[in-house]
């Protein structure tokens, strides 16, 4: 079957836009009819040579939009309070929108003049849907390459009940920051397998990206739009991630549905208030414990800017519910800017409305750790807070150099709920660590240690 394709400047659109500034002839409805074609032709190619002005499209199964160069594209009339661009037949059951390609191209959601969500009179919990950039409700072999999406109003890209998605050179630039937008990059729930982040670059004002598997339980009225469902993510690589000052790096989230198979590798950049969040979400105090496979993250060097969320504490990687296998390796932490945690490893919430499970590990293995803290800012907390249970803990080939004078903690439990049954440490460097290994309460029931040097 040859798929058509089709120019919009032969369309008759004006592309009179600009997917920086707007402005221009609304060209949503004779765009919508070129991508219509694709239902009684079996697909369609759109050619995007220019800019246009759209309130909101919708693409079906089998259809390729490509824009020739980054100044093509669109750009989103205000007060549209929509998707700018949505999958056809979105579906919370079986996929039934597949084959769908975005490539090249900038999409600008002109956020400073979209609604946060819809109906806007009530609380966004109550709402029927916020307002995204580009959403995905129920699609199968998703490719999205060298994309740009520009001032998002809540999240640049929603994808819920998903198979096979490809999203690789995607830009996020978010000139339009508003404080407590949750203008996240890419937010991805469930179910879904076999997705690729890859070279995932720029700024957000929430979660640059947000593996959720359920961010309500299962059953519930999701306040993020009718159709987006909850479930189990497997399968999951996130390749390359330079991060310019986001405010959150990764959240993974589960209250009760599985991720599994997930490795994060190669994230640099700058990121204020926390960069890994391994989270088992208990809001409202239903209990439930996360339920987390295999998670794989290597090669991690992230720098801390000023905090610009209160809701909590800043750190680096914080765990929290039942993980069977959770590695860290070649994690950089070069001279923090606060003395937030490395690692804090949850037990009782410390704010009890956000409800977070206390951290339950199988195997935690920290490999190849470098702390170069030389700075001057104090070190009042443990690199590493043990507030959950650990299993077995091992930390081997890794460096700890703190400053003269920092009073630096290496690992400490503390609180009630910690408990480490097997600690394990191995061909460790340190220089300037006043404790180790802090274990006031004695709840580490086995330490072995082997190549330790303390400097």
């Amino acid at each position: 079957m040859i798929i058509p394709t089709i120019y919009a400047s032969q369309t008759g659109a004006a592309l009179n836009s600009n997917v920086e500034t707007g402005g221009g002839t609304d060209d949503t409805a004779i765009l919508q009819q070129a991508l219509d074609q694709a239902q009684a032709g079996g697909g369609v190619r759109l050619i995007m040579d220019g800019a246009a002005l759209v309130t909101g499209l919708r693409i079906h199964s089998n259809t390729t939009i490509e824009c020739l160069n980054p100044a093509c594209g669109f750009f989103q009339a205000s007060h549209s309070n929509r998707a700018l661009l949505t999958n056809a037949r979105p579906s919370t059951g079986d996929i039934l929108d597949r084959n769908i390609q975005l490539l090249g191209g900038t999409y600008n959601q002109n956020c400073l003049n979209q609604a946060h969500h819809v109906p806007s009179e009530v609380h966004y919990s109550k709402a029927d849907y916020l307002v995204v950039a580009l959403a995905f409700f129920g699609v199968e072999n998703l490719l999205i390459r060298d994309v740009t999406v520009r001032d998002q109003r809540t999240f640049a890209f929603l994808i819920t009940n998903w198979l096979k998605v490809t999203m690789e050179n995607i830009r996020l630039e978010l000139p339009g920051f508003i404080h407590g937008g949750n203008q996240d990059g890419i937010h991805v729930q469930g179910p879904g397998r076999f997705l690729v982040l890859r070279n995932i670059q720029g700024r957000t004002g929430d979660d640059f990206i947000a593996l959720n598997g359920d961010e309500e339980t299962i059953g519930e009225k999701s306040f993020m739009n009718a159709y987006a469902t909850v479930g189990p993510i497997s399968d999951v690589l996130v390749d390359t991630v330079m991060v310019d000052d986001a405010s959150q790096v990764l959240r993974i989230l589960s209250r009760q549905s599985r991720i599994d198979r997930v490795t994060v590798r190669n994230v640099t950049g700058y990121y204020r208030s926390f960069g890994f969040y391994l989270s088992a979400w208990d809001y409202r105090s239903k209990k439930l414990p996360g339920d987390f496979g295999t998670l794989v993250f290597d090669n991690i060097d992230l720098r801390q800017t000023k905090p610009n969320y209160t809701y909590t504490e800043p750190f680096l990687f914080r765990v929290s519910g039942r993980h069977e296998s959770l590695t860290l390796r070649n994690v950089h932490y070069h001279d923090p800017s606060d003395d937030r945690y490395l690692l804090h490893l949850e037990g009782h919430s410390d704010i009890p409305e956000m409800g977070d499970s206390p951290a339950d590990v199988t195997s935690l293995v920290i490999e190849g750790l470098h702390i170069q803290d030389r700075g001057p800012t104090p070190q009042t907390r443990p690199y590493i807070r043990a507030s959950g249970h650990v299993r077995s803990l091992v930390i081997r080939n890794s460096e700890i150099l703190a400053a003269p004078g920092k009073n630096a903690v290496f690992l400490a439990t503390v609180g009630d709920l910690a408990r480490i049954d097997h600690l394990v440490l191995a061909n460790l460097v340190t220089q300037n660590v006043d404790e180790l290994v802090s274990d006031v309460g004695r709840q580490i029931t086995r330490t072995d240690a082997q190549g330790v040097v303390a400097g």
